[in-house]
């Protein structure tokens, strides 16, 4: 980041040499990192120049950022109105190696006992529905390829989870929820639904969770699931009219 942050606010041409005297990495890193940005489309090299300016990619870079902020900005109102009809805690979470990172969190205004979680926490990707519902979501080769992975990061968990992923995945094909019950804190039950952006498939999960005694599967299956659905097609709708403006 330090590299393409050296491009800005004129987007001028730059050599090795002045790179590394922006940034102040040594020059073999800089010649290495630009080849490896230049391969990416993230920078382009002028041999007449020998020097770089920023490609065109780097433009896809600040749409997923600005895609990210505009998810959190339109869901947080959804999720705390949701979240006070049904009683519940309400997450918005993102893939991070072996855990979803927690990007927004609220809970309802009417609860007793909340999760003990906030915005940047970090919860195990096979012990939650957020990271269930993500890892049902994806197709058969993505998939084996992030469980390979997980295997590696985190074996326990890869362990624990690899004898239910085929249940996982059946739950989503059939619902395109997933529940989970007691598997992320003791005495809760939560549910999540998988939110593809338009530059991206299953980037965010979005889920919700409370004590059992609140929050029954029974209830999850007859009133809640429906109810989330219907928020990720409002979300993946509201991000598509938004992508398209951009655009033009």
């Amino acid at each position: 980041m330090a590299i393409l942050k050296a491009f800005e606010p004129a987007n001028g041409w730059l050599s090795n040499t002045e790179l590394a005297e922006l940034t102040g990495l040594p020059k073999p890193t800089v010649s290495r990192i630009t080849a490896n940005l230049t391969e990416a489309g993230y920078l382009r090299y002028s041999a007449d120049r020998a020097a770089y300016r920023l490609g065109t990619s780097v433009l896809s870079l600040g749409f997923v950022a600005a895609s990210n902020r505009n998810l959190v900005v339109l869901v947080r109102p959804l999720m705390q109105a949701f979240a006070d009809r049904h009683n519940v805690s309400v997450v918005l979470a993102s893939p991070d190696a072996g855990s979803m990172v927690c990007n927004e969190v609220v809970h309802s205004r009417h609860m007793l006992f909340t999760l003990r979680v906030r915005a940047g926490s970090r919860l195990l990707i096979g012990q939650s529905a957020l990271g269930r519902a993500l890892i049902g979501s994806m197709g058969d080769a993505e998939r084996a390829r992030f469980l390979s992975k997980l295997s590696h990061v985190d074996p326990q968990t890869w362990s624990s989870l690899q004898e239910q992923v085929s249940a996982i995945v059946a739950q989503m094909k059939r619902k395109q929820y997933c529940v989970a019950a007691g598997s992320l804190e003791q005495g809760t039950n939560g549910v999540a639904v998988v939110i593809d952006t338009p530059d991206q498939p299953h980037s965010y999960a979005l889920g919700c969770a409370a004590p059992a005694n609140t929050l029954s599967v029974k209830r999850i299956e007859d009133e809640v699931a429906a109810d989330l659905l219907a928020l990720r097609v409002r979300l993946e709708n509201e991000l598509s009219v938004s992508s398209n403006s951009m655009e033009l």
